[in-house]
């Protein structure tokens, strides 16, 4: 009786677990991912305001970026919150920003 109580015990504790061991690997997933979208962003609009990249340019990556993080990445709300600190940081990104995000 006992080897069946500790049978069972020791596979509930393994297979309870397992899923719960995959949730932070998708949080950790997802938080590269945000911090990579932010970066591109970022990077973006600073090369801009510096005169590195031309208004087509600039306006061009922004608007494949946001395609990339609406689509593979993260959603229509991360793109919306993720327009937030570029601008904060390069406001003469805003005449470039795509209006539609596409």
């Amino acid at each position: 009786m006992r080897v069946v109580l500790s049978s069972l015990l020791a596979a509930t504790a393994f297979f309870g677990n397992a899923p719960l061991m995959a949730v932070p690997l998708l949080d950790e997933l997802e938080i590269e991912l945000r911090g990579e979208a932010q970066g591109w962003l970022n990077a973006t609009c600073t090369y801009y305001d510096i005169g590195w990249l031309s208004d087509e340019q600039a306006s061009q990556a922004l608007r494949r970026l946001l395609v990339r993080i609406k689509g593979d990445f993260l959603g229509d709300d991360l793109a919306r919150q993720a327009k937030k600190i570029p601008l904060e940081r390069s406001p003469g990104c805003q005449a470039i920003w795509p209006a539609t995000g596409k």
